[in-house]
């Protein structure tokens, strides 16, 4: 999935906020309630004037209660690996993100924490400011798309968290850069030229 270099250490690993799925349970929820809806209310609509069905009104029930089940089921799968499998890795020098979209298809890709230039928090409405959770936008060096991640917990933790371990790179990347110069030496003074005539 990821590449982490040996000496790379993961710092924090950060999801969706629960809210985001917990509007999906209760989707679930409706979607598992709405046959037994329906073979209760069917009892009182006399189907039998407008379907000629010469089986067991049993087993054709059950059929269909099985095969609704059972798709809802696979899209519970398919909401929750999305809900859990959506992450942002950070590390001490990088900044990881997978989307995943649907069971067999995702969208990984990373860049430096030192490359970042600017970051961004949109909390919108009551309950994502009542529950601390938002859209964190990365915006980075370079020629490539910003990094968006949406419904993030905790986004002001987060971007106060960003910016240390930027700060920390970026102090880091100019004290290499200074120690690489100072390893060099002074430049002896060039000799002066004789001019013979």
């Amino acid at each position: 999935m990821i590449e982490i270099d040996p000496n790379e250490k993961i710092l924090r690993i950060v999801r969706k906020h629960w809210f985001v799925f917990l509007g999906d349970i209760f989707i679930l929820i409706f979607a598992v309630l709405l046959p037994m809806i329906l073979l209760y209310a069917l009892q009182f609509i006399p189907f039998k004037a407008f379907l000629n069905f010469s089986g067991s009104q049993l087993y054709a029930e059950a059929f269909f209660l099985f095969a609704w089940l059972l798709i809802v089921w696979m899209v519970g799968w398919t909401l929750w690996s999305n809900y859990y499998l959506d992450v942002l890795i950070i590390t001490d020098k990088r900044v990881f993100t997978i989307e995943q979209l649907g069971f067999f298809k995702r969208v990984s890709s990373s860049f430096r924490i030192d490359r970042i230039q600017n970051t961004t928090i949109h909390q919108r409405g009551i309950i994502q400011t009542l529950l601390n959770f938002g859209t964190i936008r990365l915006e980075t060096a370079g020629e490539g798309e910003d990094f968006v991640g949406t419904w993030i917990a905790k986004p002001y933790d987060l971007k106060i968290f960003l910016n240390e371990l930027h700060d920390t790179a970026v102090e880091r990347s100019q004290l290499v850069h200074m120690d690489t110069d100072v390893s060099k030496g002074p430049e002896a003074p060039a000799e002066p030229k004789q001019i013979t005539g």
